[in-house]
């Protein structure tokens, strides 16, 4: 008569401990790729916020047009201001153009701001929710905002449209490269160039103080230090 033999002791021990090693190596190599999978999304994401900046910023400069405004308050504003008013780089630019056949036609130029605001504030409403993750359910820090006004004149009624550019930025500084041309020689010829942190500036006599160039130094979280250089248009300024 056979007798039938089972497992020893031993032998369910080792294949219990070898099915925990599986389980282990699995569980680890998800994770991994769970994590690898959260990065990329993660660099895909702040990479598409910086193309829609230099998108969106690129296009502002190329269009600018020094027209000065006036404020809600009737005050003249320069066509161009650097760190002299509520926005940290505020101007005005062409190329807004109206629907073909549109029966009541606005005006195709457009006053543009840029400012650094808290995630906590409304105005970053939507790159806060696009940072929140289970990682991180409270991200801190700034956001970059276009303001758009549908006006140049403003009445205390006009109040501006906000779209975020960048989710977050730890540093942000905007100079101008500015020309320092004779106004009294034929041709003003440019006697020297420097960098400017505000403007409008005080020129001096005999002088024409005109932006050549804008230059934004950014840092970002996971890209670090970016520089970027526009040319501004000379339309006379």
């Amino acid at each position: 008569m056979r007798t039938s033999r089972g497992f020893t002791l031993l032998e369910v021990l080792i294949a219990v401990s070898i099915t925990a090693m599986i389980g282990v190596g699995a569980v680890h190599v998800i994770t991994q790729i769970t994590l690898a999978r959260d990065g990329i999304s993660k660099r895909s994401q702040q990479l598409s916020s910086l193309q829609r900046f230099n998108a969106v910023v690129s296009r502002d400069i190329s269009q600018f047009l020094n027209r000065p405004i006036r404020d809600q308050y009737g005050e003249p504003l320069d066509g161009l201001l650097l760190e002299s008013g509520d926005y940290l780089f505020e101007f005005t630019r062409a190329g807004w153009k109206n629907r073909p056949a549109a029966e009541d036609p606005r005006s195709e130029l457009q006053r543009i701001a840029y400012r650094l605001e808290s995630l906590n504030d409304e105005a970053c409403d939507s790159a806060r929710k696009r940072l929140l993750t289970p990682e991180n359910p409270d991200p801190d820090g700034d956001c970059l905002v276009r303001y758009l006004w549908n006006v140049l004149d403003r009445g205390y009624e006009s109040e501006p449209q906000a779209m975020v550019v960048l989710d977050q930025v730890e540093y942000l500084e905007i100079s101008l490269l500015v020309d320092d041309r004779d106004s009294q020689a034929t041709g003003n010829p440019v006697r020297s160039q420097d960098w400017y942190s505000s403007w409008p500036a005080l020129q001096s006599s005999g002088s024409t103080l005109v932006p050549v160039a804008v230059r934004w130094k950014l840092e970002l979280p996971t890209w670090g230090p970016i520089e970027r250089l526009w040319e501004i248009s000379n339309d006379g300024t």
